[in-house]
């Protein structure tokens, strides 16, 4: 398994995670407002299609990023809803997604054991109950051009030999809507040989960022000329003021991308990885998530032949 070596902070078109350097004048000073940037909280940052699965008192549901709040019962509402989808908006029905969702819906409703625990939370909890996640989907891979037996999920190379026959399902851990799930009892007791669960924990070399200084110096920023309404008669007062922001952001970023490259942390499930992501400390619960991208993605995303299937990286939209 090879280490990652470098990397850049980035932000993620489907989850939203900034850029140092593109965060917000409120996110930021959530970031180093304390004089440290703590990154003990680290998780793998995935290429699959995202997922919910949950119980209400209707019974088991799925949602995909191309469901939108709709809460689809049984596999063929992916379609009917993409159906109803293309008809709304004038554009062709492309059953690739809405497929692939069905598909694991189907495989979900027929898993016993998790079905009866989730029936069970929701019961006890009598409310609905919701985790989730990202699904690996196998047939819409492709065999990776790195690493001989392996495959691809939009541009990372992953070792099928950790999926099931279709698939794997990674449970995000450190989403605060996740906090009631067990992954390792999902992994160990509901995991079957067509899609079995995991979550995005990886290991990696704790600790925090010294910013102090970079606090320091956005504390004197003018911050209520940086939050104003740009005028003809403050627009190059506040471009200045802004710029001097934007330059404590590269320094901080700098700072953090040294301390990421040294973390000791590997891709989790083959020869590479998406990057990581960076969650909010129990010290500094305000600061923002964000995104570690490794070289190699961020090499993927640069390729200009990559771009389109990028922004489609979220099949079922």
């Amino acid at each position: 398994m090879l280490s990652f070596k470098k990397y850049l902070i980035s932000e993620s078109i489907r989850q939203g995670l900034p850029h140092i350097t593109t965060m917000t004048h409120g996110q930021t000073s959530n970031l180093i407002k304390s004089g440290k940037i703590h990154l003990s909280d680290v998780t793998e940052k995935t290429d699959g299609m995202t997922h919910v699965m949950g119980h209400d008192e209707n019974g088991f549901y799925t949602q995909s990023s191309g469901s939108g709040s709709e809460k689809m019962r049984k596999p063929e509402d992916y379609q009917e809803r993409a159906k109803r989808r293309a008809k709304e908006t004038g554009k062709d029905y492309d059953p690739t997604g809405p497929n692939a969702f069905a598909h694991v819906h189907k495989i979900l409703q027929n898993n016993k054991p998790l079905q009866k625990h989730l029936e069970t939370q929701h019961k006890t909890s009598k409310s609905d109950v919701k985790i989730r996640g990202e699904v690996f989907y196998k047939p819409l891979s492709r065999p990776s051009e790195e690493k001989k037996g392996e495959v691809k999920f939009v541009g990372t190379s992953y070792d099928p030999s950790h999926m099931g026959s279709v698939g794997k399902y990674v449970i995000h851990s450190k989403l605060p809507e996740n906090h009631h799930v067990d992954t390792a009892h999902f992994t160990k007791n509901m995991s079957t040989s067509e899609l079995n669960f995991d979550d995005d924990k990886v290991e990696h070399k704790g600790g925090h960022v010294d910013v102090s200084k970079e606090a320091e110096n956005f504390g004197k920023l003018n911050h209520s000329l940086i939050n104003s309404r740009t005028t003809k008669t403050n627009k190059q007062q506040k471009m200045a003021e802004v710029g001097k922001m934007n330059a404590i952001q590269k320094r901080v970023s700098k700072k953090v991308d040294t301390f990421v490259k040294n973390s000791g942390a590997k891709p989790k499930w083959g020869s590479g990885s998406e990057g990581l992501v960076v969650h909010p400390s129990k010290s500094n619960a305000d600061a923002p998530r964000f995104k570690v991208t490794s070289d190699a993605f961020r090499a993927f995303k640069a390729d200009p032949k990559n771009k389109e299937g990028f922004k489609k990286r979220n099949v079922g939209i």
